[in-house]
């Protein structure tokens, strides 16, 4: 714990501006209650699954804060180059677009039309969990010698170099508390654990010789891997492409980006998430890896299951 406070006091003293922070939180602020307001996620967007014009929405709602920050980074003339820099915009429009064709993608959809009608939902939830790796992961680790020609060892974080897991165990260990007291709360108890939405039970019932515990292992797989894809574009990416055009000022972006990741889910997760994000951006930052994000996040993503199986 005392190399991640070392990292939050190192990372205060360089890029901290009060002003600058305020304008950033009351912009953070007010999407978050313009959305939860009018369901902008959900309500809109979704409206268009299936729709190649998706993408070009899920490209805007994730760039546009991103953008919008940045634009907030230079008015406060923390950092200006990055507007006539091609490295940034590059970087900008492969990031977002991949991201977009993540959140976007129906391919799945498509394909799987043909399985039986019982068991197509649970197979299509996990295929959909897991349609990260191979439409960002995979990308990232193929395009990342050609975007970052002077680094080709870090890739975005997954470098096991000097990684140590005891800090974050420490951490995860804390938010297991939070999780618990947090899983009591009704809003909780509706959204989590995601497995009882994933078809299961439809599954089973054509396909009675099968154990469920294989189900649940086979969701919470594709559910977690997830978290691995995000992990590399909001920490990896996002910090470590921008950092030559950004600094250590690539966190803030990142921060209001990932809050846009969890409209939908509970308002408590998405104001949490500014905060998780921001921690676990300066820790990426500082220690040049993404695995605790990864072990912190996946932790935390299961610990919401298993509470939420708790309460069941």
């Amino acid at each position: 714990m005392k190399k991640v406070l070392q990292y939050l006091k190192d990372y205060q003293r360089e890029h901290y501006d009060l002003k600058m922070y305020v304008v950033i939180f009351v912009f953070t602020a007010i999407c978050i209650t313009l959305n939860y307001q009018f369901d902008f996620e959900d309500g809109v967007i979704d409206s268009y699954n299936g729709q190649p014009i998706k993408w070009l929405w899920m490209f805007l709602f994730h760039g546009g804060p991103f953008f919008i920050v940045c634009l907030i980074l230079f008015a406060f003339g923390k950092k200006r180059d990055w507007l006539s820099s091609r490295s940034y915009w590059v970087k900008f429009i492969v990031g977002f677009g991949l991201l977009a064709l993540d959140r976007s993608f129906y391919g799945f959809t498509e394909w799987l039309k043909y399985l039986p009608q019982m068991e197509y939902h649970f197979v299509i939830r996990c295929a959909n969990w897991a349609s990260s790796l191979i439409l960002v992961v995979i990308p990232m680790l193929i395009l990342y010698p050609l975007l970052e020609k002077d680094d080709v060892k870090n890739y975005y974080g997954l470098s096991w170099q000097k990684f140590d897991p005891r800090p974050y165990l420490i951490m995860l260990g804390i938010a297991a508390v939070f999780i618990g007291i947090g899983s009591f709360l009704g809003e909780i108890q509706d959204f989590y654990p995601r497995y009882r939405g994933s078809g299961a039970n439809l599954y089973l019932s054509v396909n009675p010789g099968i154990s469920e515990s294989w189900l649940v292992t086979i969701y919470e797989l594709s559910y977690g891997s997830n978290f691995i894809s995000v992990e590399l574009i909001f920490r990896g990416f996002l910090i470590f492409a921008f950092t030559r055009t950004l600094g250590g000022y690539a966190v803030l972006p990142m921060v209001v980006t990932y809050a846009f990741l969890h409209f939908g889910k509970p308002i408590g997760e998405t104001i949490s998430s500014v905060f998780g994000g921001y921690l676990l951006g300066i820790i990426s930052y500082n220690s040049r890896n993404i695995w605790g994000g990864i072990l912190i996040h996946l932790g935390v993503a299961w610990l919401m299951e298993l509470f939420g199986w708790m309460q069941q």
